[in-house]
């Protein structure tokens, strides 16, 4: 069984034995469509070499005579799911399922499901950078790509990286086609980069958009920006009669969990009043295409760890204690239950390694699993309206450039920030780059921050209770974080479906 039809916005498409999904570039090609499709079932003979140079957002399904291949991009843009039957889709719901109750624990710890382990028992995820071989006689077998690593001792200038951004506009630019470039502008670094990038190769159609409270100091900064550039920009104000007018209505709601979760991470719904209304008020429509700016934070060094700078030797149990408190940091529960788990994703022994590598180690994991399973996942929300999107800063020659820079150059994003000041450096006194630092909370800044969290939070609880209900519930459970209601709301939708059968 292979069933492909889940995504609202991008088809498959067929050729002969090959499905594809999405568009990639290939020697400065683009192939999208029925084209990709046409350029995989030409080159399927030396797969595993051209997707050493394919640079996009796909997934591709072969069907052979001994096997079905499945291919993800870097990221797996495109979810597919599988079993060892060999049935196959890119909806989760078409399996027959019973919870795993370990990767429901996870979720709940982490926000996704690591590896190829779903919330359902014997139903596998397609991982990122992935090549699966499912053999009709029941073996499977499957193979990484790409692994994202430090190159050791590689050179490395801002004249570089500018470089390669100009030739990451371009390619975002082709595929364009002068279509209208939306980009969500919040005051960080990212989509402040992009839209000067755009602007300085002189990209005549661009619109800008930042969601949230007016209270939050980033809207004014965006506004700024916006109005520096000599940008449209939209305002779409979050409150909790229009969020709770989406959450309440009890269809999408059900479409929301099923589309947004799928199965291994919680529904990402930061943007999904903002693009509803936005499409609603013909600011935009189903001709543009939306550029997020995610996940250059995380390239450029922001989830680098200072307990690898300073020391040659670190013992794999650092390195698992700094994933868990970076990653698995909803409950307090205990992680270890995830030790060996990780251990094999990463493959770890135990005992002591390089630095170098328990830092790899780190940024390997939040690469295939934080940011391609959950960050990622925010496009779910653009595919759900019918939106078109493009992702700039998972180009493959930008994520080669990161790989050569080193920890001391990208811990607190140092580089990255001084390469800011270098090239656009007017841009940057709107909210300047600094380096932010943690510090123990007074119990005024306590309730200050229940508050905030509450109403100054571009997206925070308006689609899950009042704010009665929310104070409630911190007092009680003690806990800030949105995610930690959202992974329990969409835990609680599973489990209620699996009740009455769904």
């Amino acid at each position: 069984m292979i069933k492909l039809y889940k995504n609202n916005t991008y088809q498959w498409f067929k050729k002969d034995n090959v499905n594809t999904i999405g568009y990639a570039f290939y020697k400065d090609s683009l192939y999208e469509d029925e084209k990709l499709a046409n350029f995989i079932y030409q080159s399927k003979e030396n797969l595993e070499t051209i997707l050493q140079d394919m640079n996009g957002y796909f997934s591709i399904v072969i069907e052979e005579d001994e096997c079905i291949i499945l291919v993800s991009d870097i990221i797996r843009s495109f979810p597919v799911f599988y079993n060892n039957k060999g049935d196959i889709s890119d909806d989760i719901d078409v399996f027959k399922r019973e919870l795993n109750e370990l990767s429901i624990e996870e979720l709940q710890q982490a926000r996704w499901v690591s590896g190829d382990d779903t919330i359902y028992q014997n139903v596998k995820q397609l991982e990122n950078a992935s090549i699966v071989y499912l053999y009709k006689n029941g073996h499977t077998e499957k193979k990484k790509y790409f692994r994202y690593k430090y190159v050791n001792n590689a050179s490395y200038s801002f004249k570089e990286l500018d470089i390669v951004f100009q030739k990451m506009i371009d390619r975002t630019i082709k595929y364009l086609n002068g279509r209208t470039a939306v980009i969500p502008l919040s005051g960080g670094g990212d989509s402040r980069l992009l839209a000067y990038y755009l602007k300085e190769k002189g990209y005549k159609n661009i619109i800008t958009y930042t969601y949230g409270s007016e209270r939050f100091g980033e809207v004014e900064t965006s506004k700024k920006i916006a109005k520096f550039l000599n940008l449209p920009w939209y305002f779409v104000e979050y409150n909790e009669k229009k969020c709770k007018k989406i959450y309440n209505d009890k269809k999408m709601h059900h479409n929301i969990m099923d589309y947004l979760g799928n199965g291994y991470s919680i529904p990402h719904i930061q943007e999904l009043e903002a693009v509803y209304e936005l499409l609603d008020k013909k600011i935009i429509n189903k001709e543009c295409v939306i550029l997020p700016g995610f996940s250059l934070g995380f390239l450029t060094g922001s989830h680098v760890n200072q307990v690898f700078l300073n020391t040659d030797k670190t013992d794999v149990k650092v390195v698992l204690e700094k994933i868990y408190a970076n990653n698995y940091n909803l409950t307090k529960k205990d992680n270890s239950i995830f030790d060996g788990k990780l251990k094999k994703l990463l493959e770890l022994q135990e005992g002591t390694i390089d630095s170098r590598k328990g830092a790899d180690c780190c940024e390997q994991y939040d690469f295939e699993e934080r940011q391609a399973k959950f960050i990622n996942n925010a496009i779910r929300v653009y595919d759900y309206f019918g939106m078109k999107w493009y992702l700039p800063f998972w180009d493959k020659d930008l994520i080669a450039f990161w790989e050569k820079v080193s920890l001391k150059d990208k811990y607190k994003k140092d580089f990255f920030i001084r390469f800011c000041n270098y090239k656009y450096g007017d841009l940057m006194n709107y909210a300047p780059l600094w380096h932010r630092t943690k510090r123990k909370l007074s119990s005024y800044k306590k309730i200050s921050l229940i508050w905030k969290n509450y109403y100054q939070n571009p997206l925070n609880f308006f689609y899950y209770f009042g704010f009665k209900k929310y104070l409630k519930y911190v007092i009680l459970e003690r806990n800030f974080n949105y995610d930690y209601y959202a992974a329990r709301d969409y835990v609680n939708y599973i489990k209620e479906e699996k009740k009455n059968g769904v």
